[in-house]
């Protein structure tokens, strides 16, 4: 199995593509960070935190400055490397670090290095996320709809598989999170140094940080305008995303702890919780990325947050009343509600990026604070469990986000206006 994984994780990333050298190198990347952070999920940090004597919340609190500070100070990086057609070499090179911080994060028992190491963790994972989402929304235009949705699914599919591995192999799964990022990064470095820079990058990378902005390419459906994203739609989309990305984190990283823990459920049944949302998430991401060229990104938008909804609202009532012996019903009624939370949260992270896009052209700074806020989220779901019961924080997150999202109809509409 593990050879087969390696394989397919080879195979993708040599098959560079598109121009930049490294968009279809990325279907690898987040299949590894959806283990990372299904790992993490599965009491990993905790392991580290008994075994070196620190605190497991300023592990978590370390990486989480970091995923938040990676994308403040990554726009010179960006910039750097597309005005020099180095992304090959800045991807390898941050995989590599990655790799390094992964291998010494377990062997660690020097409270300071820890607590680096874990922050350069973030800064790196968090660098690499905006790379890429400045690429796909940059290059690809009216096809980075599709190429996020196919990014959020391999991301859910590590995530799905994350549990298994770390049964398998809980001593060393993050010796095998490094050695897949160096066999993600090596083809790279490889075809760097026999190939060159990608095919046209001046065309496909330089391009990308001038004003000049094509008008036959479209996103969202509408005409991509040169003019800056109104300030009001940046507002919306970051605090959306933020409470977006706590509602999917939590439910994610503490579904097996709330549903063994507090509902007293079996072990089994409980390791389904985080699986069920996974599961349902990335079946849902490849239906989506193939009417996404049909429908209106905002229009998904809006109908996933029906899903969330009806989702968070069965999980929340049949945990107020469900036994450490739950019948059939109550059991299969839990994970319908995880299912609909899943297949409701999968879009968000990309399709609320395109919405903006469809106002005006993101900056590299305005995707930075976006890229803040998916991580901020991210990092607040990890604590936000330990304080509040867990159906309690996907209820009011998706009530939040439904009166959000409804309160700007106007700006996510369910139909693409006409263009006068």
């Amino acid at each position: 199995g593990g050879t087969l994984l390696g394989g397919y994780l080879w195979l993708i990333a040599c098959s560079m593509g598109y121009g930049t050298g490294v968009l279809r190198t990325y279907f690898a990347y987040y299949f590894v960070r959806g283990m990372v952070v299904g790992i993490a999920g599965t009491e990993r940090v905790l392991l580290i935190a008994q075994t070196t004597g620190v605190s497991q919340t300023m592990l978590v609190f370390a990486r989480a400055c970091g995923m938040i500070v990676g994308p403040l100070v990554s726009s010179r990086l960006i910039g750097w490397t597309l005005r020099r057609g180095e992304t090959q070499l800045a991807m390898a090179t941050l995989l590599i670090c990655k790799a390094i911080f992964a291998l010494a994060m377990p062997r660690m028992t020097w409270a300071f290095g820890l607590y680096s190491a874990f922050f350069l963790l973030g800064v790196v994972m968090s660098v690499l996320d905006t790379l890429g989402i400045y690429l796909v929304t940059r290059v690809m235009k009216r096809d980075s709809r599709t190429r996020l949705s196919l990014y959020d699914a391999c991301y859910g599919i590590g995530g799905m598989v994350a549990p298994f591995v770390t049964v398998a192999m809980p001593e060393r799964v993050w010796d095998l999170l490094a050695v897949l990022d160096l066999f993600i990064a090596l083809p790279l470095v490889a075809k760097r140094a026999v190939k060159g820079k990608p095919r046209d990058w001046q065309t496909k990378l330089v391009a990308v940080t001038s004003n000049a902005v094509d008008d036959s390419n479209t996103l969202g459906g509408d005409l991509e305008r040169a003019d800056p994203v109104p300030s009001r739609i940046i507002q919306v989309g970051v605090a959306f995303t933020f409470i977006s990305q706590i509602a999917s984190t939590s439910v994610s990283a503490w579904g097996f702890t709330f549903a063994s823990s507090h509902l007293g459920l079996p072990t089994a049944l409980a390791a389904a919780v985080p699986s069920t949302f996974y599961f349902s998430s990335t079946v849902t991401r490849f239906i989506i990325a193939a009417v996404s060229r049909r429908v209106v990104p905002s229009a998904i938008m809006q109908a996933s947050l029906l899903s969330l909804l009806m989702g968070a609202a069965v999980f929340w009532t049949v945990s107020l009343g469900i036994s450490t012996s739950p019948f059939k019903l109550q059991a299969y009624l839990l994970f319908v509600g995880v299912a609909f939370m899943g297949a409701g949260s999968c879009p968000h992270y990309s399709f609320m990026l395109v919405s903006m896009s469809a106002h005006g052209k993101l900056e590299p700074r305005e995707l930075a604070w976006y890229s803040t806020s998916v991580n901020l989220g991210a990092a607040s779901g990890m604590v936000v469990p330990s304080l509040v019961s867990l159906p309690n924080v996907e209820m009011i997150c998706a009530v939040a986000l439904f009166g959000i999202l409804s309160s700007n109809l106007r700006d996510f509409p369910w139909k693409q206006p006409e263009i006068k």
